[in-house]
C-alpha cells in the first residue's frame, strides 16, 4: 500500500520537476525518487521480477543524493524525469496477471466424523 502512494508521489514530483525550480526542490526530488526506487526494488525483489528490479535499481543510482549524477543541460533531465515518471506510473497501476480471486483461496474442510450414515 505504501509502495503505491510513494510511486504516485514520485510521479507528481517528477512532473513538477520539469519546470524551472530552485535547487532545493531538485535535492528533495532526488531523495524522494531514490526512496521510491528502493521501495520498488525491495518489492520486486521479493516478487522475483528481476527486470523491474534492475530498472528501479538504475533509477535509484541515477537519482541518489549522495553521489549525484550531474547533467548540465536542463533538457536532458526533462526527458529523464518524464521517462522515470512514466515508469513509476506503470508501477502505480496494478498488474493484470497478478490478481488473485477469492475462490482460489477459499477451501472447505471436510471432516469424517460429521458424516451421516
Amino acid at each position: 500500500m505504501i509502495l503505491k502512494y510513494s510511486s504516485l508521489l514520485c510521479v507528481c514530483m517528477l512532473f513538477i520537476g520539469v519546470f524551472p525550480l530552485p535547487i532545493e526542490y531538485y535535492t528533495l526530488l532526488r531523495i524522494m525518487v531514490t526512496l521510491g526506487a528502493i521501495l520498488a526494488s525491495i518489492t520486486y525483489s521479493s516478487q522475483k521480477e528481476y527486470l523491474w528490479l534492475a530498472v528501479f535499481l538504475i533509477i535509484g543510482i541515477l537519482f541518489n543524493p549522495f553521489f549525484p549524477v550531474y547533467m548540465y543541460q536542463k533538457l536532458d533531465w526533462i526527458w529523464i524525469d518524464l521517462l522515470v515518471a512514466l515508469l513509476f506510473l506503470i508501477d502505480f497501476f496494478p498488474k493484470k496477471g497478478k490478481k488473485e480471486t477469492l475462490d482460489s483461496k477459499i477451501t472447505t474442510k471436510v471432516y469424517d466424523r460429521d458424516k451421516i450414515y
